[in-house]
This record gives C-alpha cells, structure tokens and sequence, in this order.
C-alpha cells in the first residue's frame, strides 16, 4: 500500500535535512515521490535534482495572465496539466515543488486542482515524502491528503518539544487523520533523557533523537546537496526513525 510520510516542524530545526535523508533511504526500496510544501524551498538544492518551476509560480503565472490559457482549453485542465509537467523525475525519486504564491486572488480553484492532482499522483508511488513549512499551511488547507506518517522535528529545548506537541494539537483539530505521530529531536549536544520523557508525556507514537554531527555542518559548507554517509552518527540515529515508519 502506498505511504504518505509529512515532516513539519519550526523553522531551522533540520525538517529538510532529515526530509532529504528519509527520501534517499526510501529510493533504495522503491521510487519516492518527494513534495517541496516550504516556500523556502531547499529539498532541490538537497536532493540534486533541477526543477522547472513551481505550482506557486505557475498560479502567479496565470493570475498576471489568464489569456495564456489556450482558447477551449478549460482552466482546470490547463492546471491540472501544467501541475504534472512541473514533475521533476529521476529514476528513483520524482520532486515536485509548491513554491510561493504572489499576489492577490483566491487560491481555492488552484488548491482544489492541486488537491486532484495529487490525489491522482500519490497512490502510483510506494513512498510519498511532504517537507512541510512550519505551521503545515498545506495540510491544514486540506491540499494534500491525510498523512500514514507525521514527523514532526525539534530542536533539543523544552520549548521546541512544546511547541511540536502544538503542532500536533493543531494537526489534529483541522482534522488531519495521521496513523502514526512521530517526534524527532534533532542536533542533541547532549544525554535528552529529560527530553524524551516530556516527549512521551505529551502522547507521541515514538519519539527519536539524533545528536549534533558535525558532519551535516560541513556538508552544508561544501556544497548545496546533501549526501549524508551512512557511517554518520545523523545517519545511524535517522536509521532508526525509517525502521519505524
């Protein structure tokens, strides 16, 4: 059956880094559809895969527009066509990327073809990946389905734990059925011990902590992509989020 995995945190807490990680380990098994929600797109540069655009960029595109709209072509199947041919494929892992919308205008036509195109999409994968923006605007707007999977990520503060805990909450009240809700506490200098028993107190399926690796920070200095060894002390403790997926 095919699995949607949605990864959402606060911002600058590794939610791209760890999407990036879970997305390559995948590929091995299966092909991975891999979904850019953050406006601050990073999975591209992370991944090593070019994209030729955004549905964020092509909705602006047609609000400035409208006449680009072949004549007897209707506005949904222009979207609806448009949104499959931004799909950036490779042999194991195919990226697409919701960029950010500009302007004024409603976006509930493109957010319900949107809904219908990945709707369509998701169930030819094995493996679905969303890299969420912090407050999952996407989800919450019911433009991608419901999710197999929730990973939120933190950073190693009671704050973060918190504030991830609101995350759920609020996944939960704009009626997001996860079947399993997963914490991960990233970039730990430290035993979070304490941590992870707060964690568990506030009703997590799992909770997991990979440690500060200085190896992410010199990667990230070297270069835009991201390839993680799997000898890494990130890589070790990431292998154990994957295991239970």
């Amino acid at each position: 059956m095919p699995k949607t995995i949605a990864i959402a945190g606060k911002g600058g807490v590794g939610k791209s880094t760890l999407s990036t990680f879970i997305i390559q380990s995948l590929s091995e098994k299966d092909v991975v559809l891999a979904i850019d929600a953050d406006p601050n797109s990073n999975l591209p540069d992370k991944l090593g895969i070019e994209v030729e655009g955004t549905i964020g960029g092509l909705r602006n595109e047609i609000v400035e527009d409208p006449d680009m709209i072949p004549t007897g072509v209707s506005k949904h199947e222009f979207l609806a066509s448009n949104v499959r041919m931004l799909l950036a494929e490779t042999d194991k892992i195919d990226l697409l990327v919701m960029g950010r919308p500009e302007g004024a205008g409603c976006y509930c036509f493109t957010n319900n073809v949107l809904k219908e195109c990945l709707s369509d999409l998701i169930p030819k994968y094995a493996y679905t990946v969303i890299d969420n923006e912090a407050g999952m605007e996407h989800i919450s707007r019911k433009v991608l389905p419901k999710a197999d999977i929730l990973i939120l990520v933190s950073d190693p503060t009671m704050m973060g734990v918190k504030t991830a805990a609101r995350l759920s909450e609020l996944a939960k009240e704009v009626g997001i059925e996860a079947g399993k809700t997963i914490l991960v506490i990233n970039n730990a200098f430290f035993d979070a011990a304490n941590l992870v028993k707060d964690a568990e107190e506030k009703g997590f399926d799992n909770v997991f902590v990979i440690p500060h690796d200085p190896e992410i920070s010199k990667l990230a200095s070297e270069s835009t992509r991201l390839d993680i060894s799997k000898d890494s002390e990130f890589a070790k403790a990431a292998g154990k989020v994957i295991s239970a997926l």
